[in-house]
């Protein structure tokens, strides 16, 4: 069946309590203009307060819940909301994170709506993105609060999981990618990138620069950035499952030598902060005095100006 225009907000759930409740609040509260829908996928919560946490949100006509019969992991759940979507435009969104309320960022319109009008009147777009801000823990702009390119994504630039993209273009390049237990979302924009490669299409990637997705900052454990993973590995089955896109960019290198250089070319915060201000200059400064930023090399003698 033809996908509708619209676009479809997949969110991924496991034991996160009443955050689910607060994630699909924040959507419900957006003035969209085109229809939507919101795709929970439940892998196999047990705790009780989770569970009545998505009792109460089944029962929002927006809402369509999944329930998973085994514990399968956020990229199975993640791939089985977007088969089963009836849209043609998608966006991810973690279950502890929230959609942007501030009557003065939505005044233009909401973050999918201007997605989609761009990824409708630019076939060039592969996908969107927008600046995440912090609440929770700590407040403030994310270090990759800048617009990534097809080369800088190539470079292990970080790729949000919020960004909007056509669901065909994600069918075709395979969804997911199961393997891939961490920086998901990075080896996701990846495959999207690979896929309109090899189909002869351009990646451009749009940037709209409003915070309208927030991150939140907490300390649970269970969280997928304190999971202790491979970061070289992650890369090497990113680089295995799409070799032509990298292979076009790391001309003249053998299949481990580009591995080793995606790694070591990605970039540390004073490199993130150098693309703000290139981008921003007041963003830099203002990021810098927030998180008290002291730049000292390691070699630099101590009375040197």
């Amino acid at each position: 069946m033809k996908s509708k225009i619209g676009f479809s907000i997949v969110i991924p759930c496991y034991s996160v309590g009443k955050y689910i409740s607060e994630v699909v609040n924040s959507i419900v509260q957006q003035p969209f203009k085109y229809p939507y829908e919101i795709i929970v996928v439940d892998d196999c919560s047990s705790d009780l307060e989770t569970q009545e946490s998505l009792d109460k949100i089944e029962k929002i006509d927006q809402v369509k819940l999944i329930k998973l019969v085994e514990n399968s992991g956020v990229q199975v759940a993640r791939n089985t909301a977007v088969r089963g979507s009836k849209f043609k435009f998608v966006f991810c969104i973690d279950a502890d994170d929230l959609l942007n309320t501030d009557p003065v960022f939505l005044s233009e319109g909401t973050y999918p709506d201007k997605a989609i009008d761009i990824l409708i009147n630019n076939s060039d777009v592969a996908f969107v993105h927008c600046p995440s801000l912090m609440f929770g823990d700590f407040s403030g702009l994310t270090i990759s609060a800048y617009p990534v390119t097809q080369e800088l994504i190539l470079k292990k630039h970080h790729a949000q999981i919020s960004i909007v993209y056509r669901k065909e273009d994600a069918i075709s390049a395979g969804l997911y990618d199961e393997a891939i237990r961490k920086w998901q979302d990075w080896s996701f924009a990846i495959s999207l990138l690979n896929y309109r490669f090899k189909s002869g299409k351009k990646n451009e990637i749009a940037f709209i620069d409003r915070p309208y997705h927030l991150y939140r900052i907490h300390n649970n454990p269970d969280r997928l950035s304190f999971a202790n993973v491979d970061e070289k590995e992650m890369i090497k089955i990113t680089f295995e499952h799409n070799p032509e896109i990298f292979k076009n960019y790391y001309r003249n290198l053998n299949n481990d030598e580009i591995i080793e250089e995606v790694f070591k070319n990605k970039p540390d915060k004073l490199k993130d902060l150098l693309y703000i201000a290139s981008y921003n200059l007041d963003r830099s400064i203002s990021m810098s005095e927030k998180r008290g930023f002291i730049i000292t090399g390691k070699n630099e003698p101590p009375n040197i100006p």
